[in-house]
């Protein structure tokens, strides 16, 4: 489907806050006016990149389509000193929308403040995404509170979900509201158990899913020289009998 001229301005600056460098964004304000300007523009349901060291409006996108659960989808309880909630964290194979292709996996996240609470929830953070590609959202239609910002941290290792207040965001977290669901899609191709951050303030740590750890190349080496040598014993030690 082709792009409006506001939904191509849209992308645009969306573009220039994504992949301009953390360093070379010179404040705060600067940004704050660049995602004010952004929720002036109609958004275009297209896939977003989120790369190392980014901060960007969270999109919303008709994603995960399809696919098949193969992990988490069990709302997980936590408590902290002014909320409590659950935490729903869900692995998806086969998400027709993963745009880093059909063997990669999908991570929701479905976040419950509960009625009792005192405080709000100001933002959800899950690690480790180390070393795969990323797009962070959120599901349109939106049953619930969209997120008004995701984030990636410099390393590429934390994904965050933040809710802000006007002008920029519909608001916090409330006691007694759902978030809308939560996307990342990634290209990674195993999962691993891990914990999140819903923090406000005061923070709780409840068990959650993440791609599983992508072996560093010094590592791969290591283990490459080390089956070179256990392959090289084997044939030139000497043979009993």
């Amino acid at each position: 489907m082709p792009l409006s001229s506001l939904e191509l301005s849209r992308y645009r600056v969306m573009k220039h806050l994504i992949l301009r460098p953390t360093s070379e964004r010179n404040s705060r304000a600067n940004l704050l006016c660049g995602l004010c300007l952004s929720l002036a523009i109609p958004f275009s349901l297209v896939a977003v990149p989120l790369p190392p060291g980014s901060t960007l409006l969270a999109p919303p996108e008709p994603d995960p389509i399809g696919g098949v659960v193969v992990g988490g989808g069990v709302p997980v309880p936590f408590v902290s000193g002014g909320f409590s909630g659950t935490l729903t964290s869900t692995v998806l194979l086969g998400d027709a929308l993963n745009p880093f292709g059909p063997g990669s996996l999908t991570f929701t996240y479905l976040l419950v403040n509960s009625p009792g609470s005192a405080d709000p929830i100001d933002r959800l953070t899950i690690s480790s995404f180390l070393g795969v590609l990323a797009d962070g959202s959120y599901q349109v239609p939106a049953a619930g509170l969209p997120p008004t910002l995701v984030t990636r941290s410099l390393l590429g290792d934390t994904v965050g979900f933040t809710f802000v207040g006007t002008p920029i965001g519909l608001g916090e977290l409330l006691p007694g509201a759902t978030s809308a669901l939560m996307v990342v899609q990634t290209s990674a191709s195993a999962f691993a158990p891990t914990f999140a951050s819903v923090i406000n303030g005061t923070g709780a740590s409840v068990p959650s899913f993440a791609p599983a750890p992508v072996p560093e190349p010094s590592s791969l080496a290591l283990f490459g020289f080390a089956l070179i040598g256990l392959a090289g014993w084997v044939r030139f030690s000497p043979r009993r009998g």
